[in-house]
């Protein structure tokens, strides 16, 4: 483990899909299970009045024959018959002042009524349930009422199986999905986890190591593409970062070394004072080189941290061309070199910065092109954008040094002892302003000579 890194605390992915799964479950259960509850006792109790209102009108059919003739015993035997058939079936028969007059025992205690059908208590405590109805045509037998009841206890008895049954069925169940989703997530994670082991091997060392993308599904390949495209830019951005740190100390170790050494000869020994002055110019010129560098790359700093170009105005390039040419007009003529301006354009810009950009352009075609010759400004309009060409004469550039002209730090000739040899920023910061309003850079080559230049939007670039 890494010293100093901190310990990760997040929920288990595992744990919450089994958890969202076995939830799922309980409620699928849940519902299956007592839709078939009550379905199955909606119909036994369906199936149990049918059968209850069928003896009822049973029952009133022998008390009318027994009504015609005139015989009790008839109706007793017809009675016991129908509840010897139907061993569930209770009957009274009840005279107008509540005796008694045909059933076993005490006459059964009413709970409840939901219409024609009572909930009913026997006095041995049975549930029952019965229809209690008046007799029209009681003469000459003394009955007023009759109670036909059937015994709900094993319709009880039977659903309370059932319900224990599906108790046992549905926590088997419920069981069985939380398992299988368990190893079903834990076999469906796996790929992640061989992914977290990859990139957990990834360091500053080996930025060259990426992602499996064989044996992902199709929702974790899109993450590793994106995360492979997102190492790449970071080794690009690490690797930057290595040369530049090695370029910026390449640069500084030169002034360095001889603002040092000069310090250390006028230490060694009595200098006049016009030689501590010329001593001091020396290193004065060296400190200013210094600081230059130090703000070009505090410039280059901000402009990777995505600074855009502020206090936008109406830029017109020729105008700056004229300005910049007027500024270096001692360096041109000390060089020997002419200018020409052709063409216009106007942008929305920062007008410091594209100066500065048409600066470095114009000397850094400086110290290309041959006494003698023309350095040409051409400006010219694109769709959208307005266009700065700097064209010196001279032998046309390799195609491996145009493709690194504008990195920070490089030089296509190494020699420092050149005309107006500068840290090798130049053309790094033309390419920071172009970015910064929302433009490009480019370089051409032809038999002819060398351009360089940019082009940036000639609508507003918003601040921010």
């Amino acid at each position: 483990m890494r010293v100093g890194a901190p310990r990760i605390r997040a929920r288990s992915i595992r744990a919450q899909l089994t958890i969202t799964l076995g939830l799922i479950a309980i409620g699928v259960f849940a519902i299956a299970g007592g839709a078939l509850y009550f379905a199955l006792s909606a119909e036994l109790a369906a199936v149990d009045r049918n059968e209850l209102r069928r003896k009822h009108l049973l029952v009133s059919h022998y008390i009318d024959e027994a009504a015609a003739g005139g015989s009790l015993d008839d109706l007793k035997h017809h009675i016991d018959d129908a509840v010897v058939a139907h061993g569930h079936l209770r009957i009274w028969l009840l005279s107008d002042r509540g005796d008694v007059i045909l059933g076993s025992g005490e006459v059964p205690r009413e709970i409840d009524r939901d219409g024609d059908l009572l909930a009913l208590r026997a006095a041995d405590g049975v549930p029952l349930e019965g229809i209690r109805s008046a007799v029209s045509n009681q003469e000459p037998l003394p009955i007023a009422t009759m109670l036909v009841t059937i015994d709900v206890e094993p319709r009880i008895r039977l659903l309370a199986r059932y319900r224990a049954m599906l108790w046992l069925v549905c926590g088997s169940g419920l069981l069985l999905v939380i398992g299988l989703a368990a190893w079903t997530t834990s076999r469906g994670l796996a790929p992640v986890r061989r992914l977290s082991e990859q990139a957990a091997r990834i360091a500053p060392d080996s930025l060259s190591i990426r992602l499996e993308t064989s044996h992902v599904g199709a929702e974790l390949a899109v993450f590793v593409q994106a995360f492979n495209e997102a190492l790449d830019r970071v080794m690009i951005a690490y690797r930057k970062m290595e040369t530049f740190n090695a370029d910026v100390a390449h640069e500084l170790r030169t002034p360095l070394a001889t603002l040092i050494n000069a310090a250390q000869v006028t230490l060694s020994g009595e200098r006049s004072s016009h030689g501590l002055r010329e001593t001091l110019t020396d290193q004065l010129e060296e400190l200013e080189q210094l600081k230059a560098l130090v703000n070009d790359m505090l410039f280059l700093a901000r402009a990777d941290q995505g600074d855009q170009a502020q206090d936008s105005t109406h830029v017109d390039l020729a105008e700056e061309a004229k300005k910049t040419v007027e500024y270096y007009d001692a360096l041109l003529a000390e060089a020997g070199l002419s200018t020409a301006i052709a063409g216009d354009a106007a942008v929305q810009g920062n007008a410091g910065l594209i100066r500065r950009a048409l600066s470095n352009l114009l000397s850094n075609a400086i110290k290309q092109t041959r006494r003698g010759e023309t350095i040409c400004f051409t400006f010219r309009r694109e769709p959208g954008f307005g266009v700065a060409e700097v064209f010196n004469p001279g032998v046309a550039i390799a195609d491996e040094v145009r493709a690194r002209m504008f990195d920070r730090f490089f030089r296509a000739d190494p020699v420092r002892n050149q005309r107006g040899a500068s840290h090798g920023l130049g053309l790094a910061i033309v390419k920071a302003i172009a970015e910064m309003h929302r433009g490009q850079v480019f370089a051409h080559s032809s038999t002819a000579g060398n351009t360089v230049g940019f082009r940036i939007p000639d609508s507003a670039v918003e601040s921010k």
